[in-house]
C-alpha cells in the first residue's frame, strides 16, 4: 500500500511528460500504424495513465491510477472512439486495478488474458497515448496511440521485466514508456495471430520497465468481475 501512495503522488506531481520515446531512425508512422492492430488498449480519464479492454466493459490497469480515478469526485467518463463511458465501479487489486463502464465499449474488440507461464524472452507490444517523440527530440501532443517492440528480458513470480537496449541489440521498433504511463498494457500475440494482454506497467525509468504478470493474477482477475456480475444481477 505505501508503494501505491508513492506512486500516486509521483504521478500527481510529475510535470507532463514524453508519453513513449521512440527511435530517431525510425519514421514516427511506423509507430502510429502499429498501434491500430492493438485497439484494445485505452487512455484514462484526466491522464492518470493507460488501461486495455479486457471484456465489453472492462478495464485493466494498475492500482496507483485506479485509486486515483476512484478518488475524484464526480469520477470522470472514458473517452473511447469519441463516445463518453460513464465510469459504474472501480475493484483495486494488490497489482492490477479493473474498472467497470457503465455500458459495453462499441466498435472495439476487448483481448483475453495471457495464461501461460512462457513470457520470457518473447517479443511484446507496448502502447502508450501522446505526447511522444523520439529519445533527445521533441515530444509532440496529438493524442494519438503509438506502439512499440520490445522483448521480455526477465520474469518473477508476479512481474516481468522489460530493459531498454542500444545498438543492435534494439528492436527494429523499440520505444520506452515514461513513468506517466503507469497501467500501459503489453500485448503478446501467439503464432496462432490471437492478440492477448500479457503485462499491465508498474513503473518505467526510461531505462526499464516492470510490468504485473497477468498470467499470475487471473484469478483475481476472473473472481472481481464474477462479484460485481453477480452484485448487478441482485440488482435487477
Amino acid at each position: 500500500m505505501r508503494f501505491h501512495l508513492l506512486l500516486l503522488a509521483a504521478i500527481l506531481s510529475a510535470p507532463p511528460a514524453v508519453a513513449l520515446h521512440t527511435r530517431p531512425d525510425r519514421d514516427d508512422s511506423e509507430y502510429l500504424e502499429l498501434a491500430s492492430r492493438y485497439r484494445a488498449a485505452v487512455k484514462l480519464p484526466s491522464a492518470l495513465g493507460e488501461g486495455v479492454l479486457v471484456g465489453p466493459r472492462w478495464v485493466l490497469t494498475a492500482p496507483a491510477p485506479a485509486q486515483l480515478l476512484r478518488a475524484i469526485t464526480p469520477m470522470p467518463a472514458f473517452t473511447i472512439g469519441g463516445r463518453d463511458y460513464p465510469i459504474e465501479s472501480i475493484h483495486v487489486g494488490e497489482d492490477l486495478g479493473l474498472v467497470l463502464l457503465s455500458a459495453p465499449v462499441a466498435g472495439i474488440e476487448p483481448v483475453t488474458v495471457y495464461r501461460a507461464s512462457d513470457e520470457k524472452g518473447k517479443g511484446v507490444a507496448i502502447v502508450g497515448h501522446g505526447p511522444a517523440g523520439p529519445i533527445g527530440g521533441a515530444a509532440k501532443a496529438d493524442d494519438k496511440a503509438r506502439a512499440a517492440l520490445n522483448t521480455i528480458d526477465a520474469v518473477s513470480a508476479g512481474t516481468f521485466e522489460v530493459r531498454i537496449k542500444s545498438g543492435d541489440d534494439a528492436s527494429d521498433l523499440q520505444g520506452a514508456l515514461s513513468p506517466a504511463e503507469v497501467g500501459a498494457p503489453a500485448f503478446i500475440t501467439t503464432d496462432a495471430g490471437v492478440i492477448h494482454v500479457a503485462g499491465i506497467a508498474r513503473s518505467a525509468d526510461g531505462k526499464r520497465e516492470i510490468y504485473t504478470r497477468v498470467s499470475a493474477r487471473t484469478d483475481w482477475i476472473e473472481s472481481t468481475m464474477w462479484e460485481a456480475a453477480k452484485k448487478e444481477a441482485a440488482k435487477k
